[in-house]
């Protein structure tokens, strides 16, 4: 007798790129879903900043909405629901199991930290690629879930849609991350690169601004906020300190940094900002900093939008993982990749 599929209902906060890309990749996987977990789907709720908020608990027509985006597309045209005063409200009544959260980040962690806390409290799983809650709130977040019996889970977070929390989670069973280091700032590493080819700091911004690349205040990657941010979620979640971004030592790039980039390209060498923890006494020290690094370095040859994490282990001495040139794509499958491990 064949199993009777089981619905699930899923609801977002945001619909930016990630989101409409994570929505698209819902309706191209749906068949294999269905097939691998006997699993059928509905977006019951969509609540935005600046498009408006829409529910249906029959399930909202996603494929004409994305048929139909626009920069200035209205949600609330797609509405049978509530009225909803609020983005608590809006979880309240959107009828969902799952909650992914994709709201633009702020480095307090807040609004967004508000919202998983009341969709965790709800029983709501809940999925995030916001890494500003994650690393301002992770302990009161995570705990929260453990108490209310659902997941909290933010692959996206860090890397994209490379596989690193639920690489160690599944696969490095009893292993002590005793540091690590990497290059986890697009931003920052394609203006590096470009000033190596000789073009000038203010160009290469300017172009990151334009396809989108950098984060809404620019300031975020080039002071190295983006880049604690990340270190702070990989050392609360792989190495068990409690160190949020202001506890990182943070250094940035600038328009000076062109002369250390090409005097060190005379040498032969590469300047890249790496991000980096280690283990000191019974603490976890992190640091955000320009390194100029011998050719030969595996974090020097990551050029352009690509980023690179090495794992020190005491099971599995140096495990590397790199994400050549990611899009949107990518962060869109680690929403995906956190689902699939929801139903397993």
């Amino acid at each position: 007798m064949e199993q009777e599929p089981r619905q699930i209902n899923f609801a977002f906060i945001g619909f930016g790129h990630v989101g409409r890309a994570f929505a698209r990749l819902l309706i191209d996987r749906k068949k294999w879903l269905l097939k691998e977990f006997s699993l059928e789907w509905k977006i019951t709720g969509i609540s935005t900043k600046n498009h408006g908020t829409s529910i249906n608990h029959e399930g909202l027509p996603i494929k004409k909405i994305l048929g139909s985006w626009k920069r200035h597309s209205n949600l609330d045209h797609f509405n049978e629901g509530p009225a909803c005063s609020s983005q608590t409200d809006f979880i309240r009544q959107c009828g969902a199991d799952v909650l992914f959260e994709m709201s633009v980040l702020d480095l307090s962690g807040g609004p967004a930290a508000t919202y998983i806390r009341e969709a965790l409290g709800a029983g709501l799983h809940v999925v995030t690629t916001n890494k500003g809650p994650v690393a301002t709130h992770f302990l009161q977040l995570t705990k929260l879930a453990r108490l209310r019996g659902v997941k909290f889970l933010y692959e996206g977070t860090v890397m994209d849609g490379a596989p690193i929390f639920n690489m160690v989670r599944l696969n490095l069973p009893a292993t002590r991350i005793k540091s690590l280091r990497g290059i986890l700032n697009s931003t920052t590493n394609y203006i590096l690169t470009q000033m190596e080819q000789g073009t000038s700091f203010e160009s290469a911004l300017e172009y990151a601004r334009n396809v989108g690349l950098a984060e809404a205040d620019p300031s975020l990657d080039l002071e190295g906020w983006d880049s604690a941010a990340k270190l702070s979620v990989l050392i609360q979640a792989l190495m068990g300190a409690r160190v949020k971004p202001k506890d990182i030592e943070r250094h940035g790039i600038s328009e000076e940094t062109g002369r250390v980039v090409r005097a060190a390209l005379r040498r032969d060498r590469r300047l890249r900002l790496v991000a980096r923890a280690y283990r000191q006494g019974g603490r976890v020290i992190g640091k955000v900093e320009l390194q100029e690094l011998e050719i030969f370095d595996p974090l020097a040859s990551i050029r352009g939008l690509s980023n690179i994490l090495v794992l020190n282990t005491d099971n599995m001495r140096e495990l590397a993982i790199i994400e050549n040139n990611p899009t949107v794509d990518q962060t869109a499958f680690a929403l995906f990749s956190d689902l699939v491990s929801l139903l397993q």
